[in-house]
């Protein structure tokens, strides 16, 4: 009898949380909660944005070009100019091409179904180029129809030069542009939106095991492609259905996978529970909402004239600056969240820190602790000076972030 192996899933999961549970108590203690370069969480049948910050922030790509790649193969064989079977042939330049390869020889062959896999999964530069060449000729030919296939789904501030997502210096993009070519993918191309949810596949006498911990981490998480160069950090495009509903976010700039991994967990929580809050097909005309990602808590909209003014709310519950209360989500009105960790114990001590530091900017404030549940199971521990006014929480944020210090206002629960 072969021996029990634990599902691939949850060897996943113990990775990603092995490597930001080694570091990231230390980084709590050394202020090191690096914020992100951009996201974007979009629902994917309206294209609406529900939440961002920067994303129209041109970066580098990385291997978020082989969307587009295999966008332009699938559309070959949507159009039956290549079937599943048909072979795609290495030349020297593909051959030579670095890592992540999956090493086919000069002259040598693979099946169109291979390549998709190998793009997907693998995410191998050198059938990037293989591709390219089968359907222009030459990368820059392939390069050209790239660019031409972004104008037709709107992404105006990007540029592509290469197949790979190697880096150049022109090649860049945005996260907006990169949800709407996931967008894409997903409604032009369903058919063929199955392979980005693939997690191993078998070339040879190798198995190759997708990059993506996303789909592990997340639930309701299928797809869609991680990507890094040192030029970019560590970028993601992920997307997830719950409750019939699907949202895209694009992460890009993180300063670890797993960290990256973990922030994207963050955003799409946001956006489900933004989504959820929004309803009706009805208000897809209203303009993207203000939420820290990190919550799921929606700032409060502004009044329109002529409408009845919202219920008055209790007062923040008050406690002597410097006494920790440790209990998930304590304290009501505004907060000031200070980092977000995957030790409960390391978050409460964060929290401490910065209560003492700030001093009478945040007079009446207590430590906290929230707890973000994952779909692992595992927790998400968000340090939190609560009970704050706004003005105070605003003010103490402004004091962290002038020390290079990580801090993001928390508006209080919506009433009902």
């Amino acid at each position: 009898m072969r021996p029990a192996c634990p599902p691939f899933r949850n060897i996943l999961i113990a990775i990603a949380f092995l490597s930001v549970g080694l570091i990231a108590p230390i980084q709590a203690h050394a202020d090191q909660h690096e914020p992100l370069t951009g996201y974007i969480a979009i629902d994917a049948l309206s294209g609406r944005v529900l939440l961002s910050e920067n994303p129209d922030q041109q970066v580098h790509p990385a291997s978020l070009t082989k969307m587009m790649t295999l966008y332009l193969l699938f559309d070959a064989v949507q159009r039956r100019r290549l079937k599943m079977g048909s072979r795609i042939r290495f030349s020297r330049n593909a051959a030579r091409q670095p890592p992540s390869k999956l090493g086919v020889r000069y002259k040598k062959s693979i099946t169109v179904k291979t390549a998709i896999l190998a793009l997907a999964v693998k995410s191998a530069n050198d059938v990037a180029v293989a591709v390219a060449e089968r359907l222009a000729g030459s990368e820059k030919k392939f390069a050209a129809r790239m660019n031409a296939k972004a104008r037709a789904l709107g992404m105006s501030r990007t540029n592509f030069v290469n197949a790979s997502g190697l880096h150049d210096p022109l090649q860049i993009s945005t996260p907006r542009d990169l949800a709407r070519l996931s967008r894409g993918l997903l409604y032009k191309h369903k058919r063929y939106y199955k392979y980005f949810k693939v997690k191993r596949f078998k070339h040879g006498r190798r198995t190759y095991r997708t990059h993506n911990r996303f789909i592990a981490l997340f639930d309701g998480a299928d797809g869609i492609k991680t990507g890094y160069v040192r030029a970019s950090g560590f970028n993601l495009a992920g997307s997830a259905v719950r409750k019939r509903r699907r949202l895209i976010g694009v992460i890009v700039g993180g300063k670890s996978g797993a960290r990256r991994d973990l922030n994207l967990v963050g955003v799409m929580d946001a956006g489900f529970r933004l989504a959820d809050g929004i309803g009706k097909p009805r208000n897809a005309g209203i303009a993207p909402v203000a939420v820290d990602w990190r919550t799921g808590r929606i700032a409060k909209p502004p009044r329109r004239p002529g409408t009845s003014a919202p219920k008055a709310r209790r007062p923040p519950r008050r406690a002597t600056p410097g006494v920790a209360s440790r209990s998930p989500g304590s304290g009501i009105g505004y907060a000031a969240q200070v980092g977000a960790v995957t030790s409960k114990q390391a978050a409460a001590r964060l929290a401490d820190d910065r209560l003492r530091t700030l001093g009478s900017t945040v007079v009446g404030g207590i430590a906290s602790v929230a707890a973000l549940k994952l779909s692992s199971g595992r927790y998400l521990y968000r340090a939190r000076i609560a009970g704050l006014t706004g003005q105070q929480a605003r003010n103490a944020c402004s004091v962290l972030r002038k020390a290079r210090r990580d801090c993001l206002v928390v508006g209080p629960p919506r009433a009902g």
